[in-house]
């Protein structure tokens, strides 16, 4: 019945709309896209809250702040015309009114405009680095300018800011090449190089203009619609269409395509990275800074792409595995080719979970380190490419090597299926609880290992950061509580401690098939709970071993999104912890010993604080002297680091035999992989985690 009245409401709405026809079908997609979304979130998310004044409030605030992030394009009297409809969002979303999107996006087309028209105006003259001024860099520091003159000044700081940046970088390469003695070389006065700045800057904006006008009033809309959701949590989002496909390449790990990375350059599709091992690396003809010209599907009529925004020309070259798309491209040296490739699947072998093993050279002891860098799953695909398949087969080749220890790496880790940090919880505890997921209504849900046995029994440590979210933190938090496995990283990782579902939007929508597609719905129903009872949300997991890293004094995590559910607390589950928490004790006060006292610590530390200092320090010097010795001081700080991370230590990291044998003559993916491990050398966080290992192994040899 609920159903029936929001149709009728909406065909009544529909039919009292005037204008032509194409306004009258997008005014009806809003509507219906409005409809099914309040429905959805009022109905179905975890904890719906109250459409009312309040709600208006943060919806109001948080558009705004999609729209202008930086503060550079709307005015205060601008704000002042907006702000009459900061307390009545809540009335427009009830009523499927979209009065305030209008005018704002009325708004901003109209400064867009504006800034477009007077900008290269701005950077006709040259601007003066010799006077005491500062530009502040934080938009939560400044206020919007007051009016159009304002506004203007604002953008006359922002280029000058903008030129000087490139000029000074140019001019400290031109000293550089004067240092060698580059006989190539031609020096350029400062006024010359001042010139080149500028006109660089003017073209500069003028892409990034030609980009922001092909941004369709839809895209807008979706924004908004996203803004209307997300106030309800960080993790509920409106997926257009296109977004939706972006999202679930990124989850499964592969797509259906050539195997290119491309971008939008001079108004041209370009080439940008071709996939080894991809479709378009097997053809061999299409090459980095090729521009894409046409598309043609099969024996298709080719399509013109030129000006195309990047989103629009991939839609058309991704298709199904087996078939063929036609790219007529452009080389650089000007001759126009005819490529025809034909789809295949993409695997995106960096997604995917790999091992090494890993030894520090002054004490030995075989250790296994797996990377996994997302808990991803075809959901597609029931025996499609799984994390917690892959993760057992890491582990078993593992063993089979001898290792002494395995350090699981979840850094970077965002999370994904819950379902596969389940299993691989599994490998490394008996038959158990894992996690307890509540859902709006009725108790928890314990969700754990139904198989007796482990299959892993020996040292194990977690590597976590602030980075490291959602299923990452079911994962440490389980094995932490069951005192299973030693957790390092920084003060605590992410804090996402809720669970989404992907709602297809044209199944909700019965009829109106002349609207479809209308993307996806991405719905915080479920919340995770540790197995000790309490929630992920907001805390997450706090490594029982700290390290400092350059996250450890900034503010990272869902605490720091918009809207962030509270951390709440359940009844623990029933779980029997392992026979570890006197060896951890000690297994802490060693490493904490070490670190204490490490000297590559001590200036990682250092640099972190360093970090924090730069990131607060927002108001920047535009007198060239100043901003120079700014850049000088920031560039030495960041060169320290860079060669400390670097440094080789004493850590030897292989690839298995068995990997190296399954590759068999691959050269491409034989140095892909040893790449890979010769990289692990310079990791400190690893060498501590290896000694924490050994550690481990000495105590169990002194309780024999």
């Amino acid at each position: 019945m609920k159903y029936l009245k929001s149709v009728i409401l909406i065909v009544l709405l529909i039919w009292i709309l005037p204008g032509c026809r194409a306004q009258v079908d997008e005014q009806k997609k809003n509507l219906v896209l409005m409809d099914l979304l309040k429905r959805s979130v009022e109905e179905g998310h975890f904890n719906p809250v109250a459409i009312d004044d309040e709600y208006s409030e943060k919806v109001y605030n948080l558009f705004i702040e999609q729209l202008d992030p930086l503060k550079r394009f709307f005015t205060e009297e601008d704000m002042a015309e907006m702000k009459k409809y900061e307390l009545q969002l809540d009335n427009e979303f009830k009523d499927y009114n979209t009065n305030f999107f209008e005018l704002a996006y009325h708004i901003l087309q109209k400064r867009l405009q504006q800034i477009e028209d007077f900008y290269p105006d701005i950077l006709k003259q040259p601007f003066n680095f010799e006077e005491e001024e500062y530009i502040e860099m934080d938009p939560d520091k400044r206020q919007y300018p007051k009016n159009d003159e304002e506004l203007r000044k604002a953008w006359e700081q922002m280029l000058k800011y903008e030129v000087l940046n490139w000029l000074t970088d140019k001019m400290e390469q031109q000293e550089k090449a004067i240092a060698r003695a580059d006989t190539s070389f031609t020096p350029k006065t400062l006024d010359q190089l001042e010139t080149e700045a500028r006109e660089k800057i003017n073209k500069r904006y003028a892409d990034w203009f030609h980009e922001m006008n092909k941004l369709e009033k839809a895209d807008r809309f979706a924004d908004y619609l996203n803004c209307l959701v997300s106030v309800f949590d960080p993790h509920t989002n409106y997926f257009p269409p296109k977004d939706k496909e972006d999202f679930d390449i990124q989850f499964s790990g592969q797509l259906e395509g050539i195997g290119a990375t491309l971008q939008s350059k001079d108004g041209y599709i370009t080439v940008v990275s071709i996939v080894p091992g991809g479709p378009a690396w097997k053809q061999g003809e299409l090459e980095v800074n090729d521009k894409i010209i046409k598309v043609a599907q099969e024996s298709g009529e080719p399509v013109d792409i030129t000006d195309w925004r990047v989103d629009k020309a991939v839609q058309l070259i991704r298709g199904k595995k087996g078939t063929i798309v036609k790219l007529t491209v452009r080389k650089l040296n000007g001759v126009e080719k005819e490529i025809a490739i034909q789809r295949d699947i993409v695997i995106i072998e960096e997604t995917y979970a790999k091992s090494a093993i890993v030894e520090d050279t002054l004490t030995g002891g075989k250790v296994g380190y797996i990377f996994l860098p997302s808990f991803y799953a075809n959901f597609e695909d029931p025996n499609g490419r799984s994390s917690s398949r892959d993760m057992l087969q890491e582990v078993e080749k593992l063993k089979n090597a001898g290792v002494q220890g395995i350090i699981i790496d979840l850094r970077g880790n965002g999370g994904g299926s819950l379902q596969d940090a389940i299993e691989i919880a599994g490998i490394f505890i008996d038959q158990g609880p894992v996690v307890q997921v509540k859902g709006r209504m009725g108790n928890p849900r314990v969700y754990g290992d139904p198989q007796p046995g482990i299959v892993y029994e020996g040292p194990l440590v977690i590597m976590v950061n602030p980075i490291s979210a959602s299923a990452s933190e079911i994962l440490a938090a389980a094995l932490q509580d069951y005192h299973r496995a030693i957790i390092t990283g920084t003060s605590k990782t992410f804090g996402k401690g809720t669970v989404q579902r992907f709602f297809n939007l044209d199944d909700l929508a019965r009829g109106f098939d002349e609207v479809k597609p209308l993307g996806s719905l991405k719905l915080t129903i479920q919340k995770f709970y540790r197995i000790d009872g309490g929630s992920t949300q907001l805390k997450g997991v706090t490594p029982d071993i700290i390290m400092s890293d350059p996250y450890t004094y900034l503010e990272i995590g869902e605490s720091e999104l918009k809207y962030p559910m509270e951390w709440t607390q359940v009844n623990a589950a029933n779980y029997s912890t392992f026979n570890n928490e006197y060896l951890f004790t000690s297994l802490k006060k060693r490493s904490n010993d070490r670190i204490k006292n490490d000297k590559r610590f001590q200036m990682l530390d250092e640099h972190a604080r360093q970090i924090k200092t730069r990131r607060d320090k927002t108001l920047i010097p535009l007198m060239m002297e100043d901003f120079k010795r700014q850049n000088d001081e920031n560039l030495e700080q960041s060169k320290a680091f860079d060669k400390l991370m670097k440094d080789t230590l004493s850590l030897k990291s292989t690839p298995l035999s068995v990997d190296l044998q399954r590759i068999g003559s691959d050269t491409t993916k034989i140095n892909i992989l040893k790449k890979w491990t010769k990289g692990l050398r310079t990791d400190p966080y690893l060498l501590e985690s290896v000694r924490i290992v050994r550690d481990w192994n000495a105590a169990i040899v002194q309780k024999r």
